[in-house]
């Protein structure tokens, strides 16, 4: 019996670092990730990044109410979304940019400079624009296996919604009232009497 126990314990002690890693030691790594895959997780951490500074500026910078709640809704959503793909990224030893790349820039510069009156219609153009772009981009990494694919997956729901808002948005200001244009001198109209 004595000899039974001591051959478990040492069939324990034996297999320990095969089964479980000891204080202190390496973390076993991740699975490799092809080209395709570090490239994907990168273009979507950058977009990410893009959406919550965006969302931000919007959230400051919008007229309507409807705009502002989208904005919030693309700083909240895409938070979460680049939290995601942060954690990836420094699994796999992809570089998590330190701030936004230079399109991103950019487009932030271009909207800082929108007039008030043009914010609401530019910022929903350019987010309808932006989630078409991004559908397309998950939608084929979806179709791959592997950690990134199932994170496309889980995300493109997501983006779908956020796509059919803008678009729903974009409408309901397309028919609210045009911005503030010159207007004719008085008496200056078309018509004749």
């Amino acid at each position: 019996m004595r000899r039974g126990f001591l051959t478990a314990m040492l069939v324990a002690c034996l297999s320990g670092p095969v089964l479980a890693q000891a204080p202190g030691s390496a973390p076993t790594p991740p699975p490799t990730l092809s080209r395709q895959e570090r490239n994907f997780i990168a273009e979507a951490l950058a977009d990410g990044m893009a959406e919550q500074a965006l969302g931000k500026l919007a959230q400051d910078r919008a007229e309507t109410e409807p705009v502002r709640r989208f904005a919030r809704r693309m700083a909240d959503d895409h938070g979460l979304k680049t939290d995601r793909l942060a954690g990836m990224a420094l699994r796999h030893g992809i570089p998590i940019p330190r701030e936004l790349g230079l399109s991103a820039r950019a487009h932030m510069s271009s909207l800082r400079d929108t007039p008030e009156e043009a914010f609401d219609r530019r910022y929903m153009a350019a987010e309808e624009e932006t989630h078409a772009r991004a559908i397309k981009l998950y939608e084929a990494q979806a179709e791959r296996g592997g950690e990134t694919g199932d994170f496309a997956r889980d995300a493109l729901p997501m983006l779908h919604s956020h796509f059919e808002e803008a678009r729903g948005i974009m409408a309901e200001l397309a028919r609210g009232p045009a911005p503030p244009q010159t207007q004719a001198p008085p008496g200056a109209s078309g018509s004749s009497q």
